[in-house]
């Protein structure tokens, strides 16, 4: 723009050659010498909105808004400079880049609202109708970046909760019973071992009760039997009288040569030996067995006595020792068992509370991908919007109709609108 001024500078008036000076306020050039007055249009080597065009393209947006301003100076009503002051507020080398919903919601809208309202303000008719509807699709370059934002935030969002969800799943893993050595390690559900223990401790209880039946069983059989040996010895039991040996006789017949008359004494005299040591025997074996059967049954009765108090007491002796081996062997155990499952209880609370927590996790993450899909629509709705938007925008476009009227009316003002 600065070089066009200069070359504006260098004009001479075509009557006298004199320099010409510029009117800013009446746009004109003015000949201080002949007074002759000339239009910027006369003197102008390229096009304003030509040069305004090559600089758009170049991405040259400072030049080209120079050149705008300079037309706007001269006709504030024209459509090409309004909507290149537009263009360059978005930083568009052309309007085709409007119809790119992803190029629209980038655009800096605070900036561009302004441009569009002047524009709306110095438009003529068709030129209002073009640059509402620019505002238009402005407006929807906006949702669209509200809505690309909500799925971006979204998706964080979710991605953040499917994170915490994968944290959850490995503490509540850590919470599971690890079994065996480092390479064959399973890791099982504390609910698991808290009925596998429970098991095998039924298990081993009624082990003890079967060892514990069959323990007393033997006792019963080995006591009567004992008894019944007993009673066998005791009737068994009987007194014999003492047996003379025969050899005393024997002896006098060898050694002593007897007569018949000798021997008949002698077995007369042995006949009532005999008879009186029977007799004697007799009397003896019966006061002996009185006393003895008497004493018998007294000490019978008192060792019955005795006995059935030491099997009393050794039968509740060995019960008490019985019934304490088998509370030990149960109840012990059952501790055991109790303070395990007392601690897999604890580990079992810590997993439900984790699940719970995922089970949250979880719905929140089913929500943000409903909201998702949700704004995945909208954004869907949102470039059709655009893109219709960006047709009827096309549709209404002046400059066409203003090109095709400046062709009719001559070059100097199709120039203007090129």
């Amino acid at each position: 723009m600065t070089n066009n001024i200069q070359n504006m500078k260098k004009h001479t008036c075509p009557t006298c050659a004199g320099q010409l000076r510029i009117n800013t306020e009446l746009q004109i050039y003015e000949c201080p010498f002949c007074g002759v007055t000339y239009d910027y249009e006369y003197f102008r080597e390229d096009d304003v909105l030509e040069r305004a065009e090559r600089s758009m393209k170049a991405g040259e947006y400072k030049s080209a808004a120079e050149a705008y301003d300079f037309m706007l100076a001269k006709e504030p009503h024209n459509f090409v400079a309004l909507r290149g002051k537009v263009m360059i507020a978005a930083n568009a080398k052309s309007m085709q880049e409007f119809r790119d919903p992803n190029r629209l919601r980038t655009l800096n809208f605070s900036k561009i609202d302004q441009e569009i309202d002047k524009a709306i303000v110095a438009s003529e008719s068709k030129g209002i109708d073009y640059f509402s509807k620019l505002r238009e699709l402005v407006a929807a370059g906006k949702e669209y970046k509200e809505v690309i934002m909500s799925i971006t935030k979204s998706r964080n969002q979710r991605k953040l909760q499917v994170k915490k969800i994968q944290q959850f799943k490995n503490a509540q893993t850590n919470s599971y019973v690890d079994i065996g050595d480092k390479k064959t390690e399973v890791s099982v559900h504390p609910k698991d071992m808290m009925v596998a223990a429970i098991v095998i401790y039924i298990v081993w209880c009624i082990l003890v009760g079967i060892m514990a039946l069959s323990l007393t069983s033997g006792n019963s059989t080995t006591k009567a039997t004992a008894t019944k040996n007993k009673n066998t010895l005791d009737y068994n039991y009987n007194y014999a009288p003492p047996k003379y040996d025969d050899a005393l006789y024997g002896y006098l017949y060898q050694n002593y040569e007897l007569t018949s008359d000798q021997q008949i004494e002698l077995n007369s005299a042995s006949q009532e030996v005999d008879r009186f040591t029977a007799d004697a025997w007799g009397s003896i074996v019966h006061e002996v067995t009185d006393d003895d059967t008497s004493t018998k049954k007294s000490s019978k009765k008192s060792s019955k006595s005795s006995k059935d108090d030491d099997a009393t007491t050794k039968k509740k002796e060995n019960k008490s020792g019985l019934w304490g081996f088998l509370i030990a062997l149960i109840v012990l155990p059952g501790l055991g068992v109790v303070g395990y499952c007392i601690y897999l209880k604890r580990k079992l609370n810590e997993i439900y509370k984790i699940e719970n927590t995922i089970r949250v996790y979880r719905d929140q993450a089913s929500t943000t991908a409903d909201q998702i899909l949700g704004h995945e629509a909208d954004a869907v709705s949102v470039r059709k919007k655009i893109s219709l938007l960006y047709n009827e925008l096309t549709k209404l476009d002046p400059a066409p109709d203003i090109q095709n009227m400046a062709i009719e009316r001559g070059p100097g003002l199709s120039r203007r609108w090129q």
